[in-house]
C-alpha cells in the first residue's frame, strides 16, 4: 500500500516539475518596457522578438526561432566588431604576434564561418505572455553568450 502511494506520489511530483508555469496577461495593448530597451554588453548579444498564434506553444516557439535570427542579424551586421573582439582575444591569449598575411587570411574565414554560423545554444532571459481574444502574443528575449560563437571559430584552421 504504502508502495503504492510513494509511486503515485513520486509520479505526481515529477509531473509537475516537467510541466512550465505561464503567467498570462490580458492584452491591453501595451509592450514590456524591457522589450522597448535594448540591451548589450561585451560578453552576451540579445535578441528580441514577438510571436502570435492561436496555440501559446506555436506563439512561444515563433517568439524563441525570431529572437535567435534577431541575434543572428546582429552578429552579422556587427561583423567587423565580433571579429575584432575575438582577434583581440585569441592573440591576447597566444604570444600576441601574427604575420599580416596570416591574419588576413584568417580574417577571411572567419568572415565567411560567421555568415553560416547557426546559434544552437540561448538563454529565455525574458518573456512576458499576453492573451487577446483568440490569440496569444509572446514577448520574448533571449541572450546569446559570444564564448559559444568564439568557440566555433577556435575551430577554423
Amino acid at each position: 500500500m504504502f508502495a503504492r502511494f510513494f509511486v503515485i506520489l513520486l509520479f505526481g511530483i515529477s509531473l509537475f516539475s516537467c510541466s512550465k508555469y505561464y503567467s498570462i496577461t490580458k492584452y491591453e495593448n501595451k509592450i514590456p518596457k524591457w522589450y522597448v530597451d535594448d540591451r548589450e554588453t561585451i560578453s552576451k548579444i540579445y535578441g528580441k522578438a514577438l510571436g502570435e498564434s492561436e496555440s501559446l506553444e506555436m506563439a512561444n516557439r515563433k517568439a524563441e526561432g525570431l529572437a535567435v535570427g534577431n541575434i543572428v542579424l546582429k552578429i552579422k551586421s556587427q561583423i567587423d566588431d565580433v571579429k575584432n573582439q575575438y582577434l583581440a582575444d585569441r592573440y591576447k591569449k597566444s604570444d600576441g604576434k601574427v604575420k599580416t598575411l596570416q591574419q588576413n587570411d584568417f580574417e577571411e574565414k572567419i568572415v565567411l564561418a560567421i555568415n553560416g554560423y547557426e546559434i544552437s545554444q540561448y538563454r529565455v532571459s525574458k518573456k512576458k505572455i499576453f492573451k487577446d481574444k483568440n490569440n496569444y502574443k509572446v514577448f520574448v528575449e533571449i541572450e546569446f553568450n559570444k564564448k559559444e560563437l568564439f568557440k566555433a571559430l577556435d575551430k577554423i584552421n
